[in-house]
């Protein structure tokens, strides 16, 4: 695929690393037809590819995303329903396969920080870095919507059924500190650090076993769905089809002869 053509993003890969930058910083990063194509188009590509071994999540601006792109949806009042499907219809996918596919993915808020479907987007992500000064606004009942972008998965993995509702139905607004008792992020990092500390671990995780991290990431989508007997079988067969990759020999043999491991992703 050429990355080189999108308008929303601009795209890398480097010794496994794949990394996506949202660059309309002009626009605040919204949410808009070409992004969500653009997103979709990228991840059904990067979650097929061996050589894509971790992803980190970047943009440009003053915001790593404003969420949803009000200009487009305030438009036309009768085609607002319609225009709603088409947005969601390939967001949704892109989000969902990126919390399902094997490479970990780490995700860098920077600036003022993110709104709406976009905290969705951070939520999602394996790892969360945000800069000291970043905000995490829920905004979708301020303007009369519910939510979208896999909002109540994400939010309800990271933050609990509970204070993930809570978090939408009053608006809240959080600091990046709040984030953080909350569980919605994982790290605080001054602004002028957020990409590299975000860039330092999503590198490790590129060199990691890749599809151990893949199988680990599924069990915990269900974690919380299936009876306890029906989660640990589910592990059991996850762990089974891990022992048969080169990962898992190389990750015994290297502990057995007291060596650092170099996993290949197979």
């Amino acid at each position: 695929m050429d990355f080189s053509k999108f308008t929303a993003f601009d795209c890398s890969l480097k010794d496994g690393l794949f990394h996506l930058t949202l660059s309309r910083a002009e626009q605040g990063n919204v949410f808009g037809t070409d992004f969500c194509n653009e997103l979709n188009l990228i991840v059904n590509e990067i979650s097929e590819r061996a050589d894509v071994r971790a992803v980190l999540i970047t943009s440009r601006g003053r915001f790593f995303s404003v969420g949803g792109d009000i200009g487009l949806m305030s438009a036309d009042r009768a085609a607002l329903p319609g225009i709603v499907k088409t947005l969601t219809s390939p967001l949704h996918m892109a989000i969902a396969r990126l919390m399902s596919m094997n490479a970990p993915v780490v995700c860098a808020v920077h600036g003022r920080g993110t709104f709406g479907g976009a905290v969705a987007l951070a939520a999602a992500a394996d790892i969360v870095v945000a800069g000291a000064g970043a905000k995490f606004g829920a905004a979708f009942t301020g303007i009369g919507f519910s939510c979208d972008s896999g909002t109540t998965v994400a939010l309800t993995q990271r933050l609990g059924v509970s204070r993930a509702k809570r978090f939408l139905l009053l608006g809240e607004t959080l600091s990046a500190e709040e984030a953080l008792a909350a569980g919605l992020i994982d790290f605080i990092a001054p602004e002028d650090e957020v990409i590299a500390q975000a860039t330092a671990i999503a590198t490790r995780l590129s060199n990691g076993p890749t599809l151990a991290f893949g199988e680990i990431k599924r069990l915990f989508m269900h974690a919380t769905a299936r009876a306890a007997p029906a989660q640990m079988e589910e592990e059991a067969l996850a762990l089974t089809r891990v022992s048969r990759t080169e990962d898992a020999w190389e990750g015994m043999m290297s502990f057995k002869e007291k060596r650092a491991a170099k996993f290949s992703g197979t």
